[in-house]
Order: structure tokens, then C-alpha cells, then sequence
């Protein structure tokens, strides 16, 4: 039976960068997945000079623990960020797309809303704040109205989380707006704050990505484990050791193998991480299976420049849940990082599914694609038949930040609390964003060493009180 100072669980992104912070500092380490290749849902793909990517696009910065990490792997000079200038953003409002800003006071020049809606911005320094939490669309239509849930706040919401803004909570997906609010009583007050002390808008970021996307960054954590990491064994159960640590059962190939550690790190999704701890507590077991995990898919699409009409000068298009749309939203891959098509072409990528229409993600990718070419034709006025169309299903997509689910977070951190070295991470905790898993793995690295420091002082307590 092996000895190690910590095993890890899951080879995604979280569970990744966790190993290799505390392989960094010294610890000897294991990760256990029990899917053939390492990385999760970060999938790049080289198709024919198009780069595909399955999963997440792009990161987001600033980021410290992302940009540490970045460096210590040696790959500064691999990445790349978003096409300098590129600041339009598109939204679909009566079946055409619009230019329309993020900051909410850009939208007084916008036709995305009406006369009405943005003289409802003047109103907002005025509401009332409430301290307690509340649904995305509650809080919207309390400060903002109706019209800016609809038009701005829910294909926010279905674009990036693939959500419902009626059932998901304010606190725990928007925790900065929800702060500003209980600090300064208003949005509109807080972000003009923002801006006279030179700090951050609250959600303005900037976006990086790697030459031959995303999954760049898995592989080199995966090279850089090299010896560390076993792929296709399948965790049977931890469960603690007799004599302190956690015992650790997997099987590859019908081969049983036992390992006992200290340490256990669990960084699976959150409905594998419920099989995992369900050995240790039955609340947090169905904390963690009430999280919903909607299925989404990817259409990625190559066009002739020629055959597009759209300038696609920007991110890309996101589309209301009122509109009635296939698409959640289409990012204009190719404008946002050099190298996603190749010379005289243009890629597009198509997010469908999620919350809102969960059926469409379900369709057979021959019915899929032939929707999404017929939506981006009309929408992006579109003369001929993609050169490429590939698709890509995730039966459980990105996890939902329902109403309690800070509760559900607490009911996970009770655990840790109860079982000194066990330890959760994930996409489910605190944020769904490449750049947030980084961050957390890097805090989950660090409560390890603090852990086996704090457990390293009282031996040596003990010993110097029976030897001094």
C-alpha cells in the first residue's frame, strides 16, 4: 500500500492545478481520474487550420493566481490576449442583433432598450438595498425593471451560465453587484465610485487564451505531473484510515490498488464529489446532488469571409430567453483571438441548451447544426453553407447556482471541518471561470500546507513535551 502526502481526485483544471501547487512545494502527490485524458471539459481541437474548442473559451484576468501559474509552467510566452480594441458586444432584440455596452451608463445611447428602460436607470440610486439574498431576476427587476432582466441581465445569466436568472442567487453568482449594493445602496453609485478611485468596474475583465487554446494549459499541468498522475481508474471509495489519514480504493483493469494519505483533495463535479463523501456525511451528499448540471452543447462553425456579410467586429452576439431563439448566444471566435481560422476565414461558436432550453441540447448534432446554420445565416446574413460544422454534447454542462446554494457550500466546508486533511474544490464552490478554478485550487494548495504545518507543530509539541 502506497504513502503519499496527498492524493487528489479529478484531473480536471481544479484538481490539476492543485497537484502541481503542492507538488511545487514539495509534497509528493497523486491525481486519480477516471477518464482517459486529463483536463476535464477544456477540450482544443486543430481542425483543418480552425481551432475548435469544445468546452470554455478563454480565461479572464486579472487574475494572480492564473498569471503565477502561467509563469511557473513557462508558458508566457504561449499566450495570447483578445484582439486589441475589440470592445463591441451584440445582443438580439426583435430578430436582428445590436451593439450595446456592459457598463449601464453607456446604455442611454443604446438602442437595445427603449426610451423607458434607460430613464430607469436614473431611478435605481434610489431603491431601497436589502441585505438579504434574493434571485438574479428579483434583484434586477427590483433596482433596474423588467426590461433590464430581459434584455440584459438574462442573456447574460444564459450566455455565460447557461442559467435562469429566476432561480438562480444573487449572492452566490453575482457576489461583487450584491456588494454593491450593501455598500454603497446602489449600483449606479458604486460603479461611479469604482471609476473616480481608478479601481475595476465590477465585472469589466480582459480575455486570454493560449495559441492553440485552452487545453494548453491541462497538458503542461499534466507534463509537468508527469509520473503523478493515473488516468482510467476509477476511486472506488475514501473512508478514513485506522490509525488517522484516509484510505484511498481504485480500480484500473479489474486491479485493485489501496493507497492511504493524510490528504485527500476531492475536485470532481459536484455529483461525483457526493458518491466520494457520502462515506463521511449524508448532508452535504444531497447538498451536493441538488445542484443541477443542465445539458448543453458546443456548434462550432468555419465560414468564407467572403460569404459573410456581418463585420463581426466583436465578442459575439448573446440572444434574451424572450426572443425565443436555438442559440443561448454565438461568440465571433476568430475576432477574438488571432489564430482560430485559417487565412480568407471566419469561425463562429454556438452555445446551445443549458436551463433554458435543455431539449435542443438533446437533438441529434444533424438536427442541431442545421439550426444553428439556418440562425446564423439569417442573423449574420450569411451567403452560402459553412466550409466546417462540428459539434460537441455535454450531458451535464456548467453546475447551477440556485436559490440556497450558499447553504450548500457551508454543508461542504462543515465537512472539511469535521474531517481534518479532507479537502473540496471545484467549479460548484465559487465560480465556474477557468481563471476562479485556478484561484480556488491555488486557496485549496494553501490550506493543505497549513493543514499538515499545523499537524507537523503539534507532534513536534508533543515530542519536546515528553523528550524536553
Amino acid at each position: 500500500m502506497s504513502t503519499l502526502d496527498a492524493i487528489i481526485l479529478g484531473a480536471g483544471l481544479s484538481g490539476l492545478a492543485t497537484a502541481f501547487n503542492l507538488q511545487d512545494a514539495g509534497l509528493r502527490v497523486l491525481v486519480l481520474d477516471r477518464r482517459p485524458c486529463p483536463g476535464g471539459r477544456i477540450v482544443s481541437e486543430r481542425i483543418g487550420g480552425f481551432l475548435m474548442e469544445h468546452g470554455p473559451t478563454s480565461m479572464t484576468g486579472p487574475a494572480p493566481a492564473t498569471d503565477a501559474l502561467v509563469a511557473r509552467l513557462g508558458m508566457a510566452d504561449l499566450r495570447i490576449d483578445r484582439e486589441a480594441g475589440l470592445r463591441n458586444r451584440y445582443l438580439l432584440r426583435n430578430g436582428a442583433i445590436h451593439r450595446f455596452a456592459l457598463h449601464p451608463l453607456h446604455f442611454f445611447t443604446s438602442n437595445v432598450l427603449s426610451p423607458l428602460g434607460r430613464l430607469r436607470l436614473l431611478i435605481e440610486p434610489f431603491v431601497p438595498p436589502l441585505d438579504h439574498d434574493e434571485s438574479v431576476a428579483d434583484f434586477v427587476r427590483r433596482r433596474l425593471g423588467r426590461e433590464w432582466l430581459e434584455y440584459v441581465f438574462d442573456p447574460l445569466v444564459g450566455g455565460l451560465h447557461a442559467g435562469d436568472p429566476e432561480r438562480l442567487s444573487m449572492s452566490a453568482l453575482l457576489p461583487r453587484l450584491k456588494g454593491l449594493e450593501r455598500r454603497f445602496g446602489s449600483l449606479t453609485r458604486g460603479i461611479l465610485k469604482a471609476r473616480q478611485t481608478s479601481k475595476e468596474i465590477p465585472g469589466s475583465r480582459h480575455l486570454f487564451s493560449f495559441q492553440e487554446g485552452l487545453a494548453t494549459l491541462p497538458q503542461a499541468l499534466a507534463l509537468a505531473l508527469k509520473g503523478r498522475l493515473r488516468m482510467g481508474v476509477m476511486v472506488d471509495g475514501v473512508r478514513p484510515g485506522p490509525s488517522g489519514g484516509y484510505l484511498v480504493m481504485g480500480q484500473k483493469g479489474g486491479e485493485t490498488t489501496r493507497w492511504w494519505t493524510p490528504n485527500v483533495v476531492v475536485a470532481l463535479p459536484s455529483y461525483a464529489a457526493a458518491r466520494v463523501l457520502e462515506s463521511f456525511a449524508s448532508g452535504p451528499v444531497q447538498a451536493l446532488e441538488t445542484i443541477p448540471h443542465p445539458p448543453l452543447a458546443v456548434v462550432f462553425l468555419g465560414y468564407r469571409s467572403e460569404d459573410v456579410g456581418h463585420p463581426l467586429d466583436g465578442f459575439g452576439y448573446l440572444a434574451p430567453g424572450i426572443e425565443h431563439r436555438p442559440a443561448l448566444g454565438m461568440l465571433f471566435s476568430s475576432t477574438l483571438f488571432p489564430g482560430r481560422a485559417p487565412e480568407g476565414h471566419v469561425a463562429l461558436t454556438a452555445f446551445v441548451g443549458g436551463v433554458r432550453q435543455p431539449d435542443l441540447a438533446c437533438l441529434t448534432a444533424t438536427e442541431l447544426e442545421a439550426a444553428i446554420v439556418r440562425e446564423a445565416s439569417v442573423l449574420l446574413n450569411i451567403k452560402a453553407a459553412p466550409v466546417l460544422v462540428r459539434t460537441r454534447f455535454w450531458p451535464r454542462g456548467l453546475p447551477q447556482y440556485e436559490m440556497g446554494h450558499g447553504a450548500r457550500v457551508e454543508a461542504v466546508r462543515r465537512v472539511e471541518t469535521d474531517h481534518p486533511g479532507l479537502f473540496v474544490t471545484g467549479n460548484y464552490l465559487a465560480g465556474v471561470s477557468t481563471s476562479t478554478c485556478i484561484e480556488q485550487a491555488h486557496s485549496t494548495a494553501q490550506r493543505v500546507l497549513l493543514g499538515m504545518r499545523s499537524v507537523m507543530s503539534r507532534s513536534e509539541c508533543q515530542r519536546i513535551a515528553q523528550f524536553g
